[in-house]
């Protein structure tokens, strides 16, 4: 017989909305699992005021709609699902927290981030003539709220939502499952996984061709095109243009032939002079979150890459008196970083092993630290990664040096090196800002996700001035005439006040 939960498993949702948009919420969810085929009943239990989940196996399940004990320590106007697992099996159990963490948002918590992006929210009506209504769009972007802003102006710009593409990253969002579920039982989107690309990516054009149209990528961090043209290079004359957000992004297609114009949001002067700090802000805020017992300040560190991020973390770094070295294998940047007072070296191994940094934060995009240097680390070391996915450092090295490896949970991967120190990879090695949070402010955000839909706009409509391949001067110029920097900076800007959105 399988194995059965004990104790029973909770797990909680925090909603914010009326009490009629909390229920129906729960009733949705409620309907939802009813006609699940691993359930054989749904009951509503008066008694309780919840729902009783009955499985085919006989284990059991409940919903229950609560408000939380302090209502202070919480958001006005939250209300609390709470999913309890009875009785049943570990497999049972996942299978009903998957379905109660698929929630929408509320209409109240879309309201609320569409008011704190007031660019992105705005831009249909920049274009009422619904420029994107003749193509596909296939998207690799953050699951946060501020994505599902971006999604709805899409829509009101011609989207066909049969026609559009979600492709979840897999990173632990603090709401990727309400993301999720947004796109899927709102605007029944298609959502693929990103362990599932390829298969996604063919169902996308298959399903976009077959309606006469070709399609827009929008990717944050070079996923889709690579894939396409290494092993689906007969389906590239497919999508029409790419709209790329990050310098990782523009890595991965570095030394690819593209056969379309790419519109660089990534190296665009509106990215770079805007967005670098606030992500480096978020990643040493995060980094503090996760690590609220230990003690920086006066303790050294190194940052590993001296581009707009790393340039920017090295700052923040500073700024928190923490005493920072940089490293980077790219001379120019080694004498910008000692310029501006950092300790710098040619040799990495030397620089860690003279530093001895606590505090390590990878910036580069692609393997920067591996075991070698990890050995020379002082007990008690952190290794944080602020780019995508888990590149950034040699995780297999460090798992095949290690006396122990211990998963510590939302922390992180903790090492015990065999002839080394104890260190913790935070995050597992994924990019810590989007660790279990939200990453920069929606306001801070609102530039850049505007700017994404302007490129789709402009590759859509095959601008002149893109060709292909990359297009950086014709990606400022297209930016800059759209009106978005100048609508940014009269919202935050000397002038700023009343009306912000």
């Amino acid at each position: 017989m399988p194995a059965s939960v004990n104790p029973p498993l909770v797990h909680a949702v925090d909603v914010i909305g009326t009490r009629d948009e909390a229920r129906h919420l729960a009733g949705e969810l409620a309907e939802r699992l009813g006609i699940s085929p691993d359930v054989e009943r749904m009951v509503w239990d008066e008694a309780s005021v919840s729902w009783v989940c009955a499985l085919v196996d006989g284990g059991r399940g409940r919903l229950t709609l609560a408000a939380p004990a302090d209502p202070a320590a919480t958001a006005a106007d939250t209300h609390r699902l709470v999913a309890a697992f009875e009785r049943g099996t570990p497999a049972e159990a996942e299978a009903f927290f998957a379905a109660a963490r698929h929630l929408p948002f509320t209409a109240t918590e879309v309201a609320a981030a569409v008011a704190e992006l007031p660019l992105t929210s705005r831009l249909a009506d920049r274009w009422p003539d619904k420029p994107l209504a003749g193509v596909g769009v296939l998207l690799t972007i953050h699951h946060m709220r501020d994505f599902l802003v971006l999604v709805d102006s899409l829509l009101a710009l011609g989207v066909d939502p049969a026609h559009m593409t979600v492709i979840d990253k897999e990173y632990l969002y603090a709401h990727t499952h309400r993301v999720d579920a947004h796109l899927v039982h709102r605007h029944g989107i298609r959502v693929w996984r990103y362990r599932d690309l390829r298969e996604g990516i063919e169902d996308h054009i298959g399903r976009v061709a077959a309606a006469g149209k070709h399609s827009v990528i929008m990717d944050d961090g070079g996923y889709v095109m690579p894939t396409v043209l290494r092993e689906l290079p007969e389906q590239a004359g497919h999508f029409t243009g790419l709209v790329e957000q990050t310098t990782s992004g523009i890595r991965k297609v570095e030394g690819l032939e593209l056969p379309l114009p790419l519109f660089s949001v990534a190296e665009s002067d509106m990215k770079g002079m805007i967005e670098s700090y606030g992500i480096a802000d978020a990643a040493v805020r995060n980094t503090l979150r996760l690590l609220p017992d230990e003690k920086f300040e006066g303790q050294p560190a190194l940052v590993l890459g001296f581009g707009r991020i790393g340039h920017e973390v090295a700052r923040v770094l500073e700024i928190r008196r923490m005493r920072v070295a940089v490293f980077d294998a790219d001379i120019t940047r080694l004498v910008a970083a000692h310029e501006e007072g950092f300790l710098t070296g040619r040799s990495l191994e030397d620089l860690v092993r003279a530093h001895r940094p606590r505090l390590v934060v990878g910036c580069v995009g692609s393997r920067s630290f591996g075991l070698r240097e990890a050995r020379l680390l002082p007990e008690r070391s952190f290794l944080v990664s602020t780019t995508s996915r888990n590149f950034e450092f040699a995780l297999d090295e460090l798992r095949e040096g290690s006396t122990t490896v211990t998963d510590r949970g939302v922390l992180g991967t903790s090492y015990q090196l065999a002839d080394g120190p104890g260190i913790c990879v935070l995050g597992h090695g994924m990019p810590i800002n989007f660790h279990f949070a939200e990453s920069l402010s929606n306001r801070y955000v609102d530039l850049v996700l505007a700017g994404l839909a302007v490129g789709a706009v402009a590759v859509a409509g095959r601008d002149e001035r893109l060709r292909p391949g990359h297009n950086v001067a014709a990606t400022n110029a297209i930016l800059a005439e759209s009106g978005i920097v100048d609508d940014y900076y009269r919202l935050y800007g000397p002038a700023a006040g009343a009306g912000r959105g």
